[in-house]
């Protein structure tokens, strides 16, 4: 692994974003576990809450997962009354949240957040503006062309 000083390998850089996402990961479904709820399924609801009126493959492509899983994720969001579908053009389903789910939504949000700030107390506002910035440079760089 390079110093502080060199300029970090892609190799490098790929593992410590894997280490910062198993970290992340971990703490926010200790933390959301309590009320119920696993981290894929906030991520659906998040989705859902930020674009409504969506179908399950844009839902997916907003949360980062395959349309099998995100369809396996809304079914059981579903079954839970947190969100409604129905029928829009074609064979697309869109989701809205019930109002449970809004309500859910807005605790798990807290929730997130409150880990969040732990994880990135070490790291000033600039820092911040600009983690954010490379994150979705990376991101925006992996789409497809």
């Amino acid at each position: 692994m390079s110093t502080d000083q060199d300029v970090p390998s892609g190799v490098d850089v790929a593992m410590l974003l894997r280490r910062a996402q198993l970290r992340k990961q971990t703490a926010c479904e200790a933390a959301l576990a309590e009320v119920g709820v696993t981290l894929p399924q906030w991520g659906m609801l998040y989705a859902v809450a930020t674009e409504p009126d969506s179908s399950t493959h844009a839902l997916a492509l907003f949360i980062g997962q395959s349309d099998q899983s995100a369809g396996a994720v809304v079914a059981r969001l579903e079954q839970r009354g947190l969100i409604e579908r129905r029928p829009g053009v074609g064979k697309a389903i869109l989701h809205r949240l019930t109002p449970d789910g809004d309500e859910l939504v807005r605790r798990c949000n807290t929730i997130v957040e409150d880990v969040m700030t732990q994880l990135l107390a070490g790291l000033s506002e600039q820092s911040r503006r600009a983690l954010r910035t490379s994150l979705r440079s990376i991101a925006e760089a992996a789409l497809p062309a």
